[in-house]
């Protein structure tokens, strides 16, 4: 599995969000801060806005809000919310992918695999992501 640029773009916009502490931010202005290509940025905002995850504010005054709590909502959504199902194979999240899937003897271990990161993505929220503050695991640590 591979984070896409894109979710990486939407974490820092998220970031950007959380660090204005509630105010409204207009997308230039978070793109500016996170180092976001703006044209990247607008499409991410027409997405984190369909899917929830932010709103935005028409006007002067206006920009884009979390429309999330951040101790709340998990790296896990965000990832899904950009990219779709957390999986280290194709074969995890397309059914009929491949023709071997129901006698495939990898088929138990990339499933292990993708619900090991989605339980650790789970447990990381979007506030702890952005202060440092995940999280640890068995399989991380040196």
């Amino acid at each position: 599995m591979e984070i896409s640029r894109r979710t990486d773009y939407a974490i820092r916009l998220v970031a950007a969000l959380l660090q204005n502490e509630g105010k409204p931010l207009s997308v230039r202005a978070a793109a500016k801060m996170q180092d976001v290509p703006y044209s990247f940025a607008r499409s991410i905002q027409h997405d984190l806005t369909k899917s929830g995850v932010i709103t935005t504010l028409r006007g002067s005054h206006g920009g884009m809000k979390l429309a999330i709590d951040p101790e709340e909502f998990t790296l896990t959504e965000l990832i899904e919310t950009m990219q779709g199902p957390i999986t280290l194979a194709v074969c995890m999240s397309e059914d009929g992918w491949c023709p071997r899937d129901k006698d495939c003897v990898f088929h138990s271990t990339w499933a292990g695999g993708s619900n090991i990161l989605r339980n650790y993505f789970s447990s990381v929220t979007i506030k702890e992501l952005l202060e440092g503050k995940q999280p640890v695991t068995q399989a991380c640590k040196h």
